[in-house]
């Protein structure tokens, strides 16, 4: 039985091992995993980890070593390594266990509830992680202004292809249009200023200035100023007028929302925060809400949503918070 089978509910004795510990920490990850996690499970898991320093120790740590991997996974991704494996400190005990690193392939590729970057996110040619913005200058005619977790490849000087996140596109009077590939459609511009937005199977593209043009299969659309289409693998929308701000809100260091539902909410709020923010009410998460908050000040949305929605908020070990 590897730690991922094992259901961190059992007794176990309190004379553990470090690596017994360990084990019982990676079981409790795989078990928030679950749909069918409780608020008696939550109250299990702090009553787990205030059962020894041991056990607070151990689930600290099934976070802080995999950020510590960090440049070593890096390292192994450009030979898409399938097996990797981490050293410990000589003498030191491996609070893990046995169970976790014989699972390390699979956790690098699918980690739990974001709390590393997996191999596919490594492997990007610029990557930005939880909560962090960059800017590329990749040639005089093309910067990019990357937002939290997006991945880019770069094709050429003034071609990109937008991976997942989300990207501001600055275009200057190039000869030749700068390109921008994301999911099924391909991006042109030669003057503009348009954001870009790939998060799951959905493409967003907004036109802030200038002009863009939209190729998806053998249809075309040119978005002007103030205008956004959407599509996906399936088809592709008809432009409409884009939400005032809304879009490049992320620019000024702010999220704005206004008539989205609170599920929508929170799915943003996790891009930008460490942990995860886990809503346990679909009721709630349907409810159409107007908000608009600060990226520097997130858990202040969370208390937000508490106070003015009437949600109930559980905290837990490792930045993870229900909402019911």
């Amino acid at each position: 039985m590897t730690a991922s089978d094992r259901d961190p509910r059992d007794t176990f004795d309190t004379a553990d091992s470090d690596a017994d510990i360990g084990q019982q920490a990676a079981a409790w990850w795989a078990r928030l995993r679950s749909d069918d996690f409780t608020q008696a499970d939550a109250d299990a898991l702090r009553a787990w980890c205030a059962r020894s320093p041991a056990h607070a120790r151990a689930w600290r740590e099934l976070k802080q070593v995999w950020q510590a991997l960090d440049p070593a996974l890096q390292e192994a991704a450009p030979q898409r390594a399938a097996v990797l494996a981490f050293p410990l400190r000589p003498g030191r005990r491996a609070f893990l266990g046995g169970a976790l690193a014989a699972g390390v392939a699979v956790l690098a590729l699918r980690p739990p509830l974001g709390a590393w970057p997996s191999l596919q996110e490594l492997s990007a040619d610029y990557r930005t992680g939880t909560g962090e913005q960059r800017q590329v200058a990749l040639s005089q005619q093309m910067t990019v202004q990357m937002n939290t977790q997006t991945r880019i490849n770069v094709r050429a000087p003034e071609a990109i292809e937008l991976l997942d996140g989300e990207a501001e596109i600055f275009a200057s009077g190039a000869r030749q249009p700068v390109t921008v590939v994301a999911g099924a459609g391909r991006l042109l511009a030669q003057s503009a200023r348009f954001n870009v937005r790939h998060t799951d199977d959905a493409v967003c593209v907004t036109c802030l200035a200038g002009a863009v043009e939209v190729h998806w299969q053998q249809r075309r659309q040119t978005l002007d100023a103030g205008q956004q289409l959407v599509y996906d693998e399936r088809s592709v929308q008809a432009a409409t007028a884009a939400p005032a701000e809304e879009a490049s809100a992320w620019r000024t260091g702010a999220l704005s929302f206004v008539g989205r539902p609170l599920a929508d909410v929170v799915d943003e709020i996790n891009r930008y925060r460490p942990g995860r923010v886990v809503l346990r009410n679909a009721e709630l998460g349907r409810r159409l809400v107007r908000m608009r908050f600060s990226i520097g000040q997130i858990d202040g949305a969370l208390a937000m949503i508490r106070d003015l929605y009437g949600a109930q908020m559980t905290s837990l070990p490792g930045g993870i918070v229900l909402l019911s």
